[in-house]
């Protein structure tokens, strides 16, 4: 048996000899684009200075992310109030100091930018209409506004 799963859920059960890693995404699938920031095709096209507004401060907000949780150069104190800000959102049925060890684990790099990898995009659009679940009429450009975000 095997299973694909988050890395803090992944990372507890292996130190705990509950699991054995026989490989990461990653290896399997390099530069496989996991999330996206997305919107509606009306706030895309209607309302454009406040998207691409909230691009901007969210590109902020994953720099200090990744320097804080990932990276780790933005040093202890940086990465524990970082933690605490998630914590407001994530976990929330936990007391803080049980929910830490999740939240620092789970943390996974936000491309620089918000930026998109079309290709892994691509592969994956052409894996979901060869599953059926897609129309085959719907292709990168209606997916995707590259205005918006750096592409890869």
């Amino acid at each position: 048996d095997a299973w694909a799963i988050v890395p803090h859920i992944g990372k507890a059960l292996a130190g705990a000899d509950a699991v054995k890693v026989i490989g990461k995404v990653a290896d399997y699938l390099p530069d496989y684009q996991v999330t996206t920031v997305f919107t509606s095709t009306a706030n895309a096209t209607q309302e454009r200075a406040r998207t691409a507004a909230f691009l901007s401060a969210f590109a902020r907000g994953a720099d200090d992310f990744n320097a804080a949780l990932v990276d780790r150069t933005a040093g202890d104190e940086a990465a524990e109030e970082m933690a605490r800000l998630i914590h407001n959102y994530v976990y929330t049925d936990r007391p803080y100091e049980k929910a830490r060890g999740p939240i620092i684990n789970g943390a996974m790099r936000i491309n620089k930018g918000a930026a998109l990898n079309l290709a892994s995009v691509q592969d994956q659009l052409d894996w979901f209409k060869a599953e059926g679940l897609v129309k085959d009429s719907i292709t990168l450009d209606t997916l995707v506004d590259t205005s918006y975000v750096a592409t890869q």
